[in-house]
């Protein structure tokens, strides 16, 4: 079930839209506890089916015309899953509700695009999102000499929240309406601030203590510049 409600400002060439939305999901398919393709010969045992939920809030500006255009996107939206079984190996959580792999609560997007003249141009990325849910260990004990881990409730925690932000300048080549190739320079900076978004977290024993460590990609500034072509003719403002 959703409900919308869209308005168009003529006047300051501005689009406005919003979205609330609620869901009902049956059959949902997830992992059990301590699932394990690989030691199971029966793989169609490691999963187990329930119900799913979600629900949520989107709201979107726009601007698309002028020097000066772009959009910005907000979304808070929930999403969760219930498995509970006659029995307790099928049940996930208690067979209490639990938040999906997916469940990101707060989203934040936008993109800026300022034209200073007929040839240069400047643009802006920004992604912003809370991280997704993840089961961490909560303890440790040894036993007969080797380690056991408890866990915690399935995906109690959350990894760091992403943030990106990205710059592109883009300067155009001869502007000539006749012209067998236009030309024009991009430079692009990937991850501006070099932040080291967390892509995963992972546990490992080191000296009889668990340690934590995040996985991350791209967790520096990437600058590229491209010389780049377009053949044919073309108007431009």
């Amino acid at each position: 079930i959703s409900l919308g409600f869209y308005k168009d400002m003529p006047g300051s060439n501005l689009k406005f839209s919003g979205e609330v939305y609620y869901k009902w999901i049956e059959n949902i398919v997830d992992y059990r506890d301590g699932a394990s393709f690989i030691l199971s010969p029966h793989v169609e045992t490691e999963v187990l089916q329930g119900i799913q939920r979600a629900y949520g809030v989107e709201f979107l500006l726009k601007k698309d015309a002028g020097k000066f255009n772009g959009w910005l996107s907000f979304t808070w939206s929930r999403s969760f899953i219930k498995i509970d079984g006659e029995n307790t190996w099928e049940r996930i959580n208690n067979g209490h509700w639990y938040p999906a792999n997916y469940d990101i609560p707060v989203s934040l997007n936008a993109w800026t695009s300022y034209r200073l003249n007929r040839r240069l141009s400047f643009s802006g990325n920004l992604v912003y999102h809370t991280g997704r849910p993840a089961t961490y260990p909560v303890s440790q004990f040894q036993m007969d000499g080797r380690h056991f881990i408890s866990y915690s409730a399935r995906n109690e925690y959350r990894i760091p929240d992403y943030f990106r932000l990205d710059l592109s300048f883009n300067l155009e080549g001869n502007l000539k309406a006749r012209k067998l190739a236009h030309s024009f320079w991009m430079l692009n900076i990937y991850n501006l601030t070099g932040r080291a978004n967390a892509y995963s977290v992972f546990f490992k024993f080191e000296e009889e203590d668990l340690q934590a460590y995040k996985l991350s990609i791209f967790s520096q500034p990437i600058i590229t510049l491209s010389w780049n072509f377009k053949f044919g003719n073309y108007e431009s403002d």
